[in-house]
């Protein structure tokens, strides 16, 4: 079964929706997939946090951030909510989270 990782950068919620149910349906059919926070996109961590967005809710729950970035949430004003909400923080690579880790497991990346 293919792996894939989606890694967020735009501050976008209409590709923000669109990644959410996309990631939501592969995970429901047994793909290993999951979404990093970088750059802008971090500003949804603090825009969802406490609205009971259900499709957010569920990609918490069922473990699918696999990381949010250190710096980036940091710029963004949203480490503080990202650390409330219990979401994996990485910043192993200059503050960042370092792809290698996923491209050594197969994953497919997709920037976005």
């Amino acid at each position: 079964m293919r792996k894939q990782l989606f890694v967020l950068f735009n501050y976008n919620k209409g590709i923000f929706t669109h990644i959410l149910l996309n990631v939501l349906d592969l995970a429901e059919k047994g793909y290993q997939v999951g979404v990093i926070f970088e750059s802008e996109a971090c500003k949804f961590i603090t825009d969802f946090e406490d609205k009971g967005y259900d499709k957010f809710e569920q990609l918490k729950e069922k473990n699918l951030v696999y990381a949010v970035c250190e710096v980036c949430a940091k710029s963004m004003k949203a480490l503080e909510s990202a650390q409330r909400q219990g979401l994996p923080i990485n910043g192993n690579l200059s503050g960042h989270p370092p792809l290698r880790n996923w491209i050594k497991l197969d994953y497919d990346v997709m920037l976005i």
